[in-house]
């Protein structure tokens, strides 16, 4: 009877475990089609436009200064900063600044990048400490995406490249949620395709003119606190997300005014 007994416990332990386990799974599943994003400016928000690095995808740029280094480059991290924290003049912009708006190609940014250095580096080389920066993209973040569409029309605008872009493409057999990613959206806006970059009021304004959107009912989020800036400008109701932070915190800090 003793060894019966212990069997009977451990399976009414296991059924007990499992209906937790479901009712929990329950319970995650409503919450996660049942989000809801609050009136930022106390109107209704019938859009919502995502920025792709620092807000879906992970970035990590110390990593890309790091491998520059390694490859002999010196004045990296000082470009790196001036595209990350400066907005160029016309005619004054970096080769990275010209890159992310499409006027060079892949070729020609490398070539570039192989005259910043002085000497020969291999296409490879190159595009692996351009694009040791990518991290990954959560699955959570997805589902919250997911979640989100059929409530609201949702867009994707990134300052980004052909080489970062044709990355993220590659990295799907390794288990990237990025082709996952985009097909939430109703339509892609990349700086280099369109040939304008955030914080310029014209990239705002092309994709309020192109998608038909009512500013005033339209949340942009990024993680740069000068594009969210020039997003208010252009009348969009706007989300300063911290890069690291969890993705749900722009949803419940979006009950407060930004």
């Amino acid at each position: 009877m003793g060894p019966e007994k212990n069997v009977y416990t451990f399976l009414f332990g296991t059924a007990i475990l499992h209906i937790c386990i479901l009712f929990f799974n329950s319970v995650i599943h409503f919450f996660m089609r049942n989000v809801k994003i609050p009136p930022v400016t106390g109107k209704k928000t019938e859009a919502i436009i995502f920025d792709l690095g620092g807000v879906l995808l992970n970035l990590d740029f110390e990593s890309s200064i790091k491998e520059f280094i390694r490859l002999g480059f010196k004045d990296v991290r000082h470009e790196l900063s001036v595209l990350l924290s400066a907005q160029p003049t016309p005619g004054n912009e970096s080769l990275f600044h010209l890159y992310e708006k499409g006027l060079i190609g892949s070729d020609r940014f490398r070539d570039g990048l192989r005259e910043l250095a002085g000497r020969h580096i291999g296409d490879q080389d190159i595009d692996r400490a351009w694009t040791s920066m990518l991290l990954d993209i959560h699955s959570e973040n997805v589902q919250v995406l997911e979640s989100l569409k059929g409530s609201y029309r949702l867009f994707l605008l990134s300052n980004t490249n052909a080489i970062h872009i044709e990355t993220l493409h590659g990295r799907e057999d390794n288990g990237s949620h990025y082709s996952r990613l985009v097909k939430v959206f109703e339509k892609v806006y990349y700086s280099h395709e369109v040939n304008m970059r955030k914080p310029d009021a014209e990239i705002f304004e092309h994709v309020i003119r192109d998608a038909g959107l009512t500013p005033e009912e339209t949340l942009f989020i990024d993680d740069a606190e000068t594009n969210v800036k020039a997003a208010r400008g252009c009348g969009l109701m706007a989300y300063h997300h911290k890069a690291g932070a969890g993705f749900d915190g722009i949803f419940t800090a979006s009950r407060r005014s930004p």
